[in-house]
């Protein structure tokens, strides 16, 4: 994505600071996730080999994470840019074709985090009531709700991207 100045009281300005505090808190959460998973981890195995008595919950509460930081994950790396494209087609066609295919990738893409955003919540409402066997109280709908919050923190994304394309289509 280019860097350009934006003026912070436009939409693009007020868009950019979004995407910004966003991908601080995704980012920041995603390192304490990891970090945790590392502490429980590392209390656990040595629990396990010199004191032979491990943490039941210590795998189940890493899984759960791990789904977080993997579906969190891939978020920012959509906002860097950093997932997988083939652009052969795109760099060969002219400036208005490529922003037509910018605008048909960022609306099914809107509409994909949509559908995820919706049937997301309803998973995560529908198994808040479920806990889980081993971690006795936990809500197993904790763990569904990275769907929601993955395709949020995507559409925010996807919002300033349609925004820089209003701006690159009138520059």
């Amino acid at each position: 994505m280019e860097d350009i100045e934006v003026k912070p009281h436009t939409t693009a300005g007020v868009m950019a600071q979004t995407v910004r505090v966003t991908k601080v808190v995704t980012c920041t959460y995603i390192s304490v996730l990891l970090v945790g998973m590392g502490l429980v981890l590392g209390a656990s195995i040595i629990l396990r080999f010199f004191f032979d008595q491990p943490v039941a919950w210590s795998n189940t509460i890493t899984r759960y994470a791990y789904i977080h930081i993997v579906l969190l994950g891939a978020a920012v790396s959509y906002m860097e840019g950093s997932h997988a494209q083939i652009d052969v087609i795109y760099q060969r066609v002219p400036r208005k074709m490529q922003l037509g295919f910018d605008l048909v990738h960022n609306g099914v893409m809107l509409f994909l985090c949509s559908v995820l955003t919706v049937m997301g919540a309803k998973h995560v409402v529908n198994m808040w009531q479920v806990h889980s066997p081993i971690i006795t109280g936990f809500p197993v709908g904790v763990v569904y709700l990275a769907v929601p919050l993955c395709a949020v923190v995507m559409v925010i994304f996807i919002f300033q991207r349609l925004v820089d394309l209003k701006d690159r289509k009138e520059g």
